[in-house]
């Protein structure tokens, strides 16, 4: 080996140790740069994961939460389709909730769905007794029309639900069935409204609503084949059955036979229906049934003790018992009937005056101990 030889292997061993060098500050560089992509990564994956499922987008907001039921009053407006995340940060720029991860997470715990609709919240309340609030209006937004409601029950339990009053107004003030499609000559809708258990969209206009109901009185109608020229009599008729008589039908049959009775050429009224029933429709009913003198001598058309025949409409929604028992009233010569222990349900009937007195006697007793025991 020659002196050249031996600089020239000296130098390549200098060369490969500051090579064997450079790879070892290149391998720390490339695993830093790797650890920092990572914790980038990582912070990434957390944020495209609160965007990505709504309930974690308040992960790095503040976990405080009013406490109480909140004070003042605010109204919040939820529009279809709003997430829970819309609604919770909807919250808190009205300062209903302080914050929306307590919210989201008590939304979340009880599995409430909101749904759409204008809710009167108050300021500052704890999210709990935020979520109290919209859970039980959501619950709140369906209206049952119950057998024997009046048009005047209805639109308060509508309101109540969050039927807009003003658009409600519209939609069944002045109206008459034929607005709606149904061919009958009423001179309102009182009796057209079926009962039923309705959903109340806020996405759909108040007529929609009532013609929901007016259609089902429509389908009930032809269920029983009755002729649309005659519904207008059988629905007047079924809805003092429906306020007069229990939910026995053959109670129910009976009554409809006296009142049929009442305005037929053998009538011991003068053809006077003389319906209690009738004259609460007017004035309002009493707890005890009862009504007084000067209310049963009123001029109202819808009074029967002042005018002969039938009211000039149905005085409530009619369940279908009601209207079959206005289809086929029972045969008998009763003319007079009396509840003489509403509490039990009990009626009794009688064909003439004298038997009925009998009859209201029981009832004045009952009437006695049942003002004496609730004062």
């Amino acid at each position: 080996m020659g002196i050249d030889d031996v600089f020239e292997n000296k130098g390549t061993r200098k060369d490969a140790r500051r090579r064997r060098r450079n790879r070892k500050i290149r391998r720390r560089r490339i695993t830093a740069i790797i650890v920092v992509l990572a914790l980038v990564a990582g912070v990434s994956g957390i944020v495209a994961v609160s965007t990505a499922t709504g309930a974690f987008s308040s992960f790095f907001e503040s976990k405080k939460d009013y406490e109480g039921e909140g004070e003042g009053e605010v109204t919040v407006t939820v529009i279809p389709g709003a997430s829970a995340s819309q609604v919770a940060n909807q919250l808190v720029e009205e300062d209903v909730i302080q914050a929306a991860s307590p919210f989201l997470k008590e939304i979340e715990s009880r599995g409430v769905v909101i749904k759409a609709g204008t809710f009167k919240m108050r300021k500052r309340m704890s999210s709990k007794a935020a979520v109290d609030v919209l859970e039980e209006a959501t619950a709140a937004h369906r209206l049952t029309v119950a057998e024997g409601h009046t048009i005047k029950t209805i639109k308060a339990n509508a309101i109540k639900a969050g039927v807009n009053e003003q658009q409600l107004d519209k939609a069944i003030d002045k109206k008459k069935p034929k607005d709606y499609g149904l061919d009958v000559d009423a001179p309102n809708l009182e009796g057209y409204l079926y009962p039923a258990t309705y959903d109340i969209d806020p996405s759909r206009p108040v007529e929609a609503l009532v013609q929901d109901m007016v259609n089902k009185t429509k389908d009930e109608l032809n269920k029983l084949a009755i002729p649309h020229d005659d519904a207008h009599y059988y629905l007047t008729l079924a809805s003092l059955v429906q306020i007069e008589a229990n939910s026995d039908p053959e109670v129910q049959a009976k009554v409809a036979r006296v009142f049929v009775n009442r305005v037929g050429k053998k009538s011991q009224t003068g053809g006077l229906l003389q319906s209690d029933a009738t004259v609460a429709y007017i004035h309002g009913a009493r707890d005890d049934l009862t009504t007084t003198k000067e209310e049963r001598e009123s001029n109202n058309p819808y009074n029967t003790y002042k005018h002969k025949g039938w009211t000039p409409g149905p005085i409530n929604s009619p369940g279908e018992p009601a209207v079959r028992a206005a289809l086929n009233p029972a045969k008998g010569d009763w003319q007079f009937f009396v509840a003489t222990n509403p509490d039990e349900g009990t009626v009794k009937f009688a064909s003439n005056y004298k038997d009925h007195q009998k009859n209201v006697e029981e009832f004045r007793k009952w009437l006695r101990e049942h003002r004496k025991k609730n004062g």
